[in-house]
């Protein structure tokens, strides 16, 4: 409530005040000067008109009281609301200058991204994984920008100039970014595009590529110890000598694939798809091949399948029959 209707309500309470001593007073004398009652009698009826004066004084008193109470709430209200409409324009300028950096953020990162010297890139990418942890709606977006950056600088080479190269610096922190990312903000129907790319001896260890697409891409010697791979795709793609000991690979897809000499110990490959794959020497020791398709794998051999977790639903190759440790 406001100072002047503070004020007034005081100003009516004293007025109140004096106006019920007056009265109390008056009625008082008026009693005790009634003719032909005694003394007693004249108190008696003197004491209730004063209660009964009281009493009503004391009802104006609460009539006015509960006036400016309800007065004071609804100037409070007001207050609450013009406070509540305050925070809400706030609220909507400082999204509206949050939106407005990352903006900025992102348009300097992009352009940081094609500058020539490998820290300014360094930094650009390293801006973009900010962003995208600050900003979900902006996650999606830096992915497609990151993956784009890598198909773009690490494209797959031809036959005849296939090298192994140790794997730019630029590329490594752009791949490894991506497998930091947090695949919650992204949709069922979102993969990485990652396809046709050489990014051989390139290390993500325990790197988040669910969803990602490595069709054709020649990943050769690569680090991918306890990553999660679930529903990737490597079609066609190489493999070979790659280290994917106890990673999650259940439901990928994996025809045609090169794993020659790959470390797939301990591997998920649950509910994987692997027919036509070269198995020539990987290490299949105690990997998951439950429900795994194998139908058609290149040189697998009975040694291999025989220290691996299988059971009924994995489907073999014609010439090589399930351990005896499956039927169990």
């Amino acid at each position: 409530m406001s100072d002047n209707n503070t004020d007034a309500l005081r100003n009516w309470l004293i007025v109140l005040a004096f106006i019920f001593i007056l009265c109390l007073f008056i009625v008082f004398l008026a009693f005790l000067n009634i003719e032909g009652l005694s003394i007693e009698q004249r108190l008696d009826y003197g004491i209730k008109a004063l209660t009964t004066t009281g009493t009503i004084f004391a009802g104006i008193a609460l009539i006015i009281n509960a006036f400016y109470g309800a007065k004071r709430a609804e100037a409070m209200h007001k207050s609450a609301e013009a406070a509540n409409k305050s925070a809400e324009a706030a609220l909507k300028n400082a999204e509206a200058a949050q939106d407005k950096q990352i903006t900025e953020r992102f348009a300097k990162a992009i352009e940081q991204l094609g500058n020539e010297k490998i820290e300014t890139r360094l930094g650009g990418i390293y801006t973009l994984e900010r962003i995208a942890k600050d900003s979900k709606d902006d996650h999606w977006t830096i992915m497609e920008v990151l993956t784009a950056f890598v198909r773009e600088n690490a494209p797959l080479k031809k036959d005849e100039e296939q090298e192994l190269p140790k794997i730019r610096t630029d590329i490594q922190a752009a791949l490894t970014v991506i497998g930091r990312r947090n695949s919650k903000n992204e949709h069922e129907n979102q993969r990485l595009n990652l396809s046709n790319i050489d990014i051989t001896g390139v290390d993500l260890i325990k790197a988040n590529l669910e969803r990602a697409d490595f069709i054709s891409s020649n990943l050769e010697g690569a680090l991918l110890r306890e990553a999660r791979l679930q529903n990737a795709e490597f079609y066609d793609a190489n493999l070979r000598s790659a280290v994917l000991s106890e990673a999650n690979l259940q439901k990928a897809y994996l025809s045609g694939t090169k794993l020659q000499q790959a470390n797939l110990y301990k591997a998920n490959l649950q509910g994987s798809f692997l027919p036509g794959a070269n198995l020539h020497l990987a290490n299949l020791a105690e990997a998951n091949l439950q429900g795994t398709n194998l139908s058609g794998a290149k040189n697998l051999e009975s040694y291999q399948i025989e220290l691996a977790k299988g059971d009924r639903t994995t489907i073999l190759p014609e010439n090589l029959q399930p351990p005896e440790h499956w039927k169990a």
